[in-house]
């Protein structure tokens, strides 16, 4: 059964969304990890309100690199805000990074990490690396973001933002 990591950096909004991926993924029969070098699948969400948690996110993915050596199937993701507002320049910054999913195309992720771990296995990506960038706009994609996955954490919950037209 392969595995997923998936961490949030930044605003608390993004938490949601981060959860609404992981259920999907759940879906596909993928487990959620919480160590990465265990993972299949590496996905950072980072919102780009503030620069601390994008320079967070950036530095991270980076250090995460490091697991390629033992696993070059392993598939890098940055999603969000962060992700949306950098789009392809993220590629140049994390040259390992193999996906990029704009804050409109969150329900695209596990098809694209899907895809993306096929290829690997057949040996589609080991020189010739085409990533994913995925930041257009999507009509009505507010409306994909319902389920996540269920915690027994209190009364709170985190609840999907507004998303505008850019």
């Amino acid at each position: 059964m392969p595995k997923v990591y998936l961490r949030t950096f930044g605003c608390q909004m993004n938490e949601r969304d981060s959860e609404q991926v992981a259920q999907m993924f759940v879906e596909r029969g993928f487990t959620v990890t919480a160590q990465p070098d265990e993972a299949d699948v590496v996905l950072l969400n980072s919102c780009s309100v503030r620069d601390q948690a994008e320079q967070k996110a950036l530095g991270n993915m980076r250090q995460l690199g490091k697991h390629r050596k033992t696993k070059p199937n392993l598939v890098f993701g940055m999603m969000g805000c962060m992700a949306q507002s950098r789009g392809e320049q993220l590629l140049e910054e994390v040259p390992h990074l193999d996906l990029v999913v704009g804050t409109q195309k969150y329900h695209r992720v596990v098809d694209h990490c899907v895809e993306l771990m096929r290829a690997k296995e057949e040996a589609q990506m080991d020189d010739l690396r085409a990533p994913i960038v995925d930041i257009e706009e999507e009509k009505d994609s507010q409306n994909t973001i319902r389920d996540h996955i269920a915690k027994e954490h209190g009364v709170s919950e985190f609840v999907s933002i507004m998303r505008a037209a850019t």
